[in-house]
């Protein structure tokens, strides 16, 4: 039998080049939009006050661009409904983007009496709410501060230490 010593480090022990590595393994090895399921769910109950459902979407930091929340929307969604109805029944979910999107609606609407107008204007609002969001889960800083709290711990060239860990 051998016995191996290593040195186990936090994020703060490490030099810039690790902590580097640390933040690119932690985006390239399974990193997930910690806040996907409830974005989804906010965005899905929001579109049920239209009838409306969510029939396909994309969330690409890499290429904003390619972004994207198509609806099955028809003008027939909106027809009879005023503005006051929908904002009356906000926030749902009690989810961040729920005010974001309420906002967004009561906003266009107000401004252009236009409900299929705020409903998209809406529904685009929810997008970018994601997307910047998404941005801050990837960034550097944040992966600092969870790595700090969730006390992770990495060898010193900043792979992970999970995996020799017993």
């Amino acid at each position: 039998m051998k016995t191996k010593t290593i040195s186990i480090y936090n994020i703060h022990e490490l030099d810039e080049r690790a902590q580097e590595k640390a933040h690119s393994d932690y985006l390239n090895n399974g990193f997930e939009y910690f806040w996907l399921d409830e974005w989804r769910d906010s965005l899905g109950k929001f579109c049920d006050l239209f009838g409306v459902s969510v029939v396909d979407w994309e969330l690409r930091t890499d290429r904003r661009g390619d972004s994207y929340i198509k609806t099955d929307a028809e003008q027939a969604n909106f027809r009879g409904i005023k503005a006051k109805d929908i904002i009356k029944k906000a926030p749902f979910y009690a989810y961040a983007v729920d005010e974001i999107m309420f906002q967004a609606f009561k906003q266009y609407a107000a401004r252009h009496g236009d409900i299929k107008g705020a409903f998209q204007d809406a529904i685009d609002e929810a997008l970018i709410w994601a997307l910047n969001d998404m941005e801050y889960q990837e960034s550097f800083e944040y992966f600092l501060e969870m790595a700090e709290e969730n006390e992770w711990e990495y060898l010193e060239d900043g792979s992970s230490a999970w995996r020799c860990a017993a």
